[in-house]
This record gives C-alpha cells, structure tokens and sequence, in this order.
C-alpha cells in the first residue's frame, strides 16, 4: 500500500481541541477494550477526536471498532512500522494537544484530559505532559517506567523532568511542529529518551503529572521474543547515547547500560550483536551525532538527573 487510507468519522463545527491517537498491531481483543475506557474519558466531551492507527499488514478494516465515538479517524499504513506509526497518527491530528496511548494501555482517571490540559496550562514551556505507568498485574510502576534517572524520587507527585513514557503522554501540537517527527531510527524501544533529548534542547520541558495514570496491560500480542526486545533496546540504547551524549559522559554511559542491561537479563542476551548492529547504524550514518548542549545539560542537572545516564 503506497499511502494511508483514512476513514473519517462524523463531522463536527467545534474546534477540536485534543486528539487521542492510539497504534495498533495483533492486539484486537485488549485494543477493543482500550477504545472503551477512552470513550468513557472523552463522555460527552465535543471537542475530542479519537485516532486509530493501524500497524496490521492485513485487509482487514478495523474503523468499526471505533464507530461509536462521535469525532474519529482511522488510518490503515499496511505494514508495521513500529512505534514511528505515531508521526502518522500525529500528521493527522487536528487537535491543539495530542495525546499517545498505546493498544494495550487504559487511561485513567475519567477527568484525564482535563488534567492534561490543566497541566499545560500551569506549564507554559512544558512540550510533553507524561502520566504515570501502573503495572496492572502488580499496580505499582515498574523501575523501568518511571521517568527519572533518579528512581528513589516519589512517584505520586508531579515534578519537571527529561524523560517520558510513550504509552500514556500528550504533547503540544505547535511543540510537535517546532520540533519534528519523532525518529525512525527504531522499531521500538527506548525512543521516548531520543525524543526527550530533543525536547528539551529546543528549549522545552516534560512534566510527569502523576494524577494521570495508565494501565499497562503488556499485552503478548504482536511482541517480539524478550532475548530479541532486549537486545534491540540495547542497540537502541548506545544509538541515543551516540547520537545526543556528550563525548565527556559517553564511555560511561555505553559501558554501564551494557552491564546493566546483561545482568538485569542475567547474561541471556548477545551483547557482542547488539554492538554489532550499533556500529552498523554509525557507519551508515556518519553525520548523525550531535551532542546535546549546555542548556540541555543545566537543565537536566535542575531537574535532579545525572547527565551521564
């Protein structure tokens, strides 16, 4: 398929003022059941729009899952493009604020967009508002999901920061527009670090707003084995690093997340592979490296973060 096929929904005269848009891939059954608990958050609301993103390499036309919902659009790419798929459900956005919820994630609470907006409007310089990730099995936030490197902070008040989680954020649209299209250097993993970085070199902040939360379902369904996700975040890991660390902090910073990474899998993972494929991806981009600056820098350290993670 050469290009996206849309499906609007109803019209409607009002502005829209948030669009929601969600990516989707082999997880029909828990993306259904996502669609829902969005439509109880938008109630009645009017100004709302909802977009599907459809990552299925398949004929099938899933706009009916979202018929219900007054405001919509569905956008069917053909093949998978991974987590970069946003940008498409981002360059169809009419919304003022932009709001990314992934297939098997529940937003909550039912007041959550107005929190998003209320947030923004606290935060004038504020690019990303990140809600909090609620492990549903466990109902506390992974260590991996909380946006900070300083993982000691409280994770039930809100603070500026650097990171993000892609499975719960809204973002600005003139933001987007000022900064550009998330990257498609990865197919998943760790992309919210490379775009954070570039939040806040342009001169942006990231607020985690933890009265908002989702619920992480971690559904099975279209995830890659966890040896082979591990080691793609890996790879990811050191490309960020190279592409936004600066030279003083670099050798620690691809050192300790490759230790770190080893042993949190126990040693079951091919380290030697995914420097393979990092040196790969250097080689074929040359002039990809731009370290972030000095303002970038003051700022995280403002932000009680260590440069070198």
């Amino acid at each position: 398929m050469d290009s996206p096929t849309k499906i609007d929904g109803a019209a409607d005269t009002r502005i829209v003022e948030i669009s929601i848009v969600t990516v989707t891939y082999k997880r029909d059954g828990i993306l259904q059941q996502s669609i829902d608990q969005i439509a109880t958050v938008i109630g009645d609301r009017r100004d709302v729009e909802y977009i599907l993103v459809d990552n299925n390499p398949d004929d099938t036309d899933r706009s009916s899952m979202i018929a219900s919902l007054a405001q919509r659009q569905y956008v069917k790419l053909g093949f998978n493009k991974g987590v970069a798929a946003r940008n498409d459900g981002a360059a169809a956005a009419k919304g003022r604020l932009i709001v990314f919820v992934d297939d098997d994630a529940f937003l909550n609470p039912s007041n959550a967009l107005a929190l998003y907006q209320q947030t923004f409007i606290e935060n004038p310089r504020a690019a990303i508002v990140t809600a909090r990730h609620i492990d549903v099995k466990t109902g506390c936030t992974p260590r991996e999901a909380f946006p900070h490197t300083d993982k000691t902070l409280p994770q039930d008040i809100s603070f500026k920061t650097f990171r993000f989680q892609g499975n719960g954020f809204a973002m600005r649209r003139e933001a987007f527009e000022a900064i550009g299209r998330m990257s498609d250097d990865y197919f998943y993993g760790l992309e919210e670090i490379d775009y954070a970085y570039r939040v806040i070199e342009a001169g942006f902040e990231i607020i985690y707003q933890p009265k908002i939360w989702i619920e992480e379902h971690n559904d099975p369904g279209g995830r890659l084995p966890t040896r082979a996700v591990q080691e793609m975040r890996l790879t990811n890991k050191m490309i960020i690093s190279w592409k936004y660390m600066p030279s003083l902090y670099l050798p620690i910073n691809l050192i300790a997340f490759s230790c770190y990474v080893f042993a949190l899998n126990r040693g079951r993972i091919n380290i030697g592979r995914s420097v393979w494929n990092f040196l790969k991806w250097v080689k074929d981009n040359p002039q990809r490296r731009s370290p972030i600056g000095v303002s970038s820098v003051s700022y995280i350290r403002a932000c009680g973060g260590q440069v070198w993670k």
